[in-house]
This record gives C-alpha cells, structure tokens and sequence, in this order.
C-alpha cells in the first residue's frame, strides 16, 4: 500500500505542478514578495504588467498505520515576471494572489483532515486527490475572479474589498496553516 500512495501522489504532484526546485519561496505570513523575487522575463505580448506565478505542492506517504500529507504554497521566482518595479499597488495585488493560494492550500488541509474518510486504501487516495484536482480548480477561477474584480489593482476600492476578505479567511484558518497534516488509517 505504501509503494501504490507514493506512485499515485508523485503522479498527481507531476501532473498538477510544474516542479523547479531551484529558486522557490515558500509560503509565509511573515514573508513580503518584493519586486526582486520577480525573475522571468516579461511577456512583452501580454496585456498583464505581472504575473505571479504559484503552485500548491501535493506528497503523501504512509507507513500502513498513517498518512502523512504535505501541502505547500510556493511561489516559483523563474515563472514570475514584472514589466515595472516601481508600481506598489501593483506589487501589493500581486501578493494577494500569493495569500489566496495561501488560502486554498488552507482549505484543502481542512477539508482533509475534517473528511470522515470510509475506506483506507486506493479508494482513499482516489477521494484526496479528486479533493485536490477540486481545490486547484476552484483556486484557478477565484484568481481569475479576482482578477477580474479588481481590474489587475486598477479598482483600488475592490482591492481593498478584496484584501479584506482574503485576509479575514486566512485568519479563520490559522489552524490549518500547518503544511503537514496526519490521517490515521
């Protein structure tokens, strides 16, 4: 059983992730993005003056009696790119979009750990991952939404809006900011 969760999470993280491992920063409240940690070259073709690139890592293990559960929010420095430095309401949107997918990771660690899961073998591993294909799906369009709302930080009074709720729900999980979560089998 151990050797099928291995294989099937490193397939799932394969899948759903682009994995660098070189320059990566892991998700902290503490942590502030700076301009600096933007290192891709600018799409010159694209409409956006940023792009703030982030993947929610998935690996899981187990030793027959647990299931030990990693979920990281990393944001991906190479994948990421600025065509101005100077603009801060700029760099203050594209934080947020760190801290929602700080967001996701959060929920996603609740609803695993809050689950009453029925079975404990493939058939659990099937449920985990449908719940993680889910949550980058709906992570996908509330950033989009996001977006869309605040008109890429134009609107400031819906970045604000914006800043607020996320921030607030952040809060309500502190519990789950744990990026190692344990199921018992």
């Amino acid at each position: 059983m151990k050797q099928y969760i291995s294989i099937l999470f490193l397939f799932i993280f394969c899948a759903f992730s682009v994995v660098n491992n070189k320059e990566q920063i892991e998700y902290s409240e503490q942590q502030k993005l700076a301009w600096s940690d933007y290192k891709a070259r600018p799409n010159k073709t694209s409409s956006f003056k940023a792009l703030t690139a982030t993947r929610i890592s998935f690996k899981a293990n187990s030793d027959g009696k647990k299931l030990n559960i990693s979920i990281k929010n990393i944001f991906e420095p190479q994948n990421s790119w600025t065509k101005t430095q100077e603009n801060i309401d700029l760099l203050e949107h594209e934080r947020l979009h760190f801290h929602i997918s700080e967001l996701f990771a959060r929920e996603l660690r609740k609803e695993i750990l809050t689950t009453k899961f029925r079975s404990k073998d493939e058939k659990l591993m099937n449920e985990i991952s449908e719940m993680y294909k889910h949550s980058m799906k709906e992570l996908t369009e509330y950033q989009k939404q996001y977006d869309k709302e605040s008109e890429h930080s134009i609107n400031e009074f819906k970045q604000k809006e914006w800043e607020g709720i996320v921030f607030k729900r952040l809060s309500e999980l502190k519990p789950f900011e744990s990026s190692e979560i344990e199921i018992s089998l």
